[in-house]
Formats: C-alpha cells, sequence, structure tokens
C-alpha cells in the first residue's frame, strides 16, 4: 500500500493509503477510549464521488486537508464537495444538528432554510435528527423540502428522503407540518417502501397518530415493497399493537397482519418467550379486525410452544 497522505483529527492521527482499488483509512487513537488501530476501506470510486462516508454529511473539517491531498496523489482534481459551506450556511447546518433554537431566529431574520451541503442534505435533515424538537417544524414552516431525497450511498443507488426520516424518528408535529405543507405522502425510498412502511419498532405510542396523518394525506395502507410486504406486515412482525389496530382500522387486511406475525413467531418465539403477553395483544387486536384463525397458525404456534400465544388463537 502507499500512503497518500495525512492528517490529525482531534485525538486520532488518520493516515490515508492506496491499495489497489480501494482508499484505506488507518486511524491511530491516542485517547485511550478506543482501540489503538482502526483500518477501514472504500473503492476509489466511492472516495472521488463524495469523499469518505458515512453519507451524508455537511462539513469535512479537519479532513479537508488530507482528502484534498489524498486526491491530488490520485492524480484528480479537487471535486465540488471539497469546497466548504459558506460561513453562515455553515452556521445553519452545525445549529440544526444540535437542535438549538437559535435556527427560529435565524430563519426570522431571513436566512434560507432550505440549502443543501455536498451531499445534497440540507439543514431539516439534520434538525428532524437532533434532540431538538421545534426546529424541524421551524424549518418546514420556512419552506424547507420535507420530501426531499437524502442519499446514502456515494453515488446515490441507497436513498431514504426527510419524510421517511420524520416518519421513522416519531416526530408527530413535524409530519403534520410537512403533510400540512404538500410534501407527497407516497415517496419512496430505494428499497421502494413508502413512509408507511419505516413507522418505528420503539414509537407504537405515537405511530397510530404517524398512520393517521399518512393516510388522511393519501398514503395507502396496501402499498407493497417489492417483495409484496405491505406495512401491517411490518408492524406485527415488529409486535406493535397500537400501530397494527391503526392500520386496520384504515383498511389493513388483519388476515395478512396474523399471518405475518405467525410466520415471525414460529422462528423465534422460543427465544422472544417474555413478549409472548404482548404478541397475544396483537393476536387480539387482529382478531378483533376480523382475521380468522387457521389451523396453520395453531401449527405455528404449537410449535413455538408458548402456552399465552397458543391460548390467544383458540376459538
Amino acid at each position: 500500500m502507499a500512503e497518500l497522505a495525512r492528517y490529525q483529527d482531534g485525538p486520532a492521527r488518520v493516515v490515508i493509503l492506496s491499495d489497489a482499488a480501494d482508499v484505506v483509512f488507518r486511524t491511530d487513537y491516542a485517547d485511550g477510549q478506543r482501540p489503538k488501530f482502526t483500518e477501514t476501506r472504500m473503492s476509489v470510486s466511492d472516495f472521488v464521488a463524495r469523499g469518505e462516508g458515512p453519507w451524508p454529511w455537511y462539513d469535512l473539517g479537519p479532513k479537508r486537508e488530507g482528502a484534498s491531498r489524498a486526491l491530488a496523489a490520485l492524480g484528480v482534481d479537487p471535486p465540488d464537495w471539497t469546497e466548504p459551506l459558506e460561513p453562515d450556511v455553515l452556521d445553519l447546518f452545525r445549529r440544526a444538528q444540535r437542535g438549538d433554537s437559535a435556527v427560529i431566529e435565524l430563519l426570522a431574520m431571513g436566512a434560507d432554510p432550505d440549502p443543501v451541503d455536498a451531499c445534497g442534505a440540507s439543514p431539516l435533515w439534520y434538525a428532524v435528527r437532533s434532540p431538538g424538537l421545534g426546529i424541524a417544524v421551524a424549518l418546514i414552516d420556512a419552506g424547507a423540502d420535507a420530501g426531499r431525497r437524502i442519499e446514502l450511498s456515494a453515488h446515490g443507488e441507497h436513498y431514504t428522503t426527510i419524510l421517511h426520516e420524520i416518519v421513522r424518528r416519531g416526530r408527530t408535529v413535524a409530519l403534520n407540518h410537512a403533510l400540512a405543507n404538500g410534501v407527497c405522502p407516497t415517496v419512496l425510498d430505494s428499497e421502494g417502501a413508502t413512509p408507511l412502511h419505516v413507522l418505528s419498532s420503539d414509537a407504537d405510542n405515537v405511530n397510530p397518530e404517524m398512520v393517521r396523518a399518512l393516510v388522511r394525506a393519501g398514503a395507502p395502507v396496501h402499498a407493497a415493497l417489492p417483495d409484496g410486504a405491505q406495512p401491517i406486515d411490518r408492524a406485527a412482525r415488529l409486535v406493535l399493537p397500537a400501530t397494527v389496530a391503526a392500520l386496520v382500522d384504515h383498511g389493513a387486511d388483519p388476515g395478512r397482519g396474523l399471518d405475518a406475525l405467525m410466520s415471525w413467531w414460529a422462528m423465534g418465539g422460543k427465544v422472544s418467550a417474555d413478549r409472548a403477553g404482548v404478541v397475544a395483544d396483537v393476536v387480539d387486536v387482529l382478531r378483533t379486525g376480523g382475521a380468522e384463525v387457521t389451523a396453520r397458525h395453531r401449527e405455528l404456534a404449537t410449535g413455538a410452544g408458548v402456552t399465552q400465544v397458543t391460548a390467544a388463537l383458540r376459538p
């Protein structure tokens, strides 16, 4: 391997090397908190396209000089992503990522609510992922695009949208404001998933509100992934009683929800016995919604060997 560049990133010393078609990042930590050495690699093509991941990012910081030297050593003219954001724009990104309420003041003073970084992401993306609950709403109301596609790979073949992230993070107020501002509730990510497919496994308390808002705005509960999976399938497998109930209330097929739940339970029931009570609750929700219990469902439950779930399927 040939050394391309080296730089200091806080307590870490990073060496960038070339190894055939790959770029290797070898990091030596001196803080005593992590393994002394780590090594990651990526293709030269990915590095030239958008720098070191994970993507998106908005500021190279101390990596900028090292990346520029590595590109020069590879014989590549500096791509656009090596250029820093304007100071006022960079400040907005940083504050949005921190969830700083000063973002609201900057917007009131006329700051552009929807600039994009070198990866195509906006402050709204970072605000949705921040601890500041009101910042995303302020950006949306100021005109930031909540349907913006966010590329998660160097060449953009893997992507999500800000709306997906809003739903994934359980940001109900931001969702309502985004929909009120006209964002499409049926946008797809690179897996073919709608926002209804990415309801959080940790937000059964707020997911029903997300379901109601998306369906009111026109999201179909029967939307299918390329493999045929619908939102009810995923919610059942994640054992989310309130989420499943909301989907069924809005027209999702309870029968396929029960099929999905019992197929999952047959594979993981013995190691997930502590969740039997919640699984039984989901069974009750689906049966109340009209799901018919079949001999196959009972067979799958018997095979898992957990009495509480087996009992929930009895006539």
